[in-house]
């Protein structure tokens, strides 16, 4: 499996949630500012902080999953679970008004994408084709 449509997803999931991972701990402030997120207390700073310490270690584990994602299959289930959930509760808080579209509508489609995007590449086991083996007496009289 050199480079199969599931490896690169998983490469680019984990350099996506890297790269915010790593501005969510370094640049909190404006990361609220760029989901149109205001005047927030300075405490929440630290919440999406820890939020982006976790997004750089889901990164790490994409990316030894993309090594050999049949053998780490069950970080693809986790890219499956995670996009699931991220778009129900985008959805959720959409719905309830506690969110805009502007600051959530982003990454509910996106997580919809990732999760069908991991559903339709999920490392399957091959399937078994049977053949017919010639019979050392020649073929079989119909019947």
């Amino acid at each position: 499996m050199k480079y199969s449509p599931l490896r690169i997803l998983l490469a680019l999931d984990g350099a996506v949630l890297f790269l915010l991972g790593a501005l969510l701990i370094l640049a909190p402030r404006q990361v609220e500012a760029a989901f149109h997120f205001k005047d927030l207390p300075a405490g929440v700073s630290y919440i999406i902080g820890l939020w982006g310490c976790v997004m750089v270690t889901m990164a790490v584990g994409y990316g030894v999953a993309s090594t050999d994602p049949i053998r780490h299959a069950v970080w693809v289930q986790v890219g499956i679970a995670r996009g699931a959930l991220e778009c129900i509760l985008g959805a959720l808080y959409l719905a309830q008004g506690i969110v805009t579209w502007p600051q959530a509508g982003f990454g509910i489609l996106l997580a919809a994408l990732m999760t069908a995007a991991y559903i339709v590449l999920y490392p399957r086991k091959p399937r078994v084709l049977q053949t017919a083996t010639p019979s050392p007496t020649g073929p079989a009289p119909p019947a």
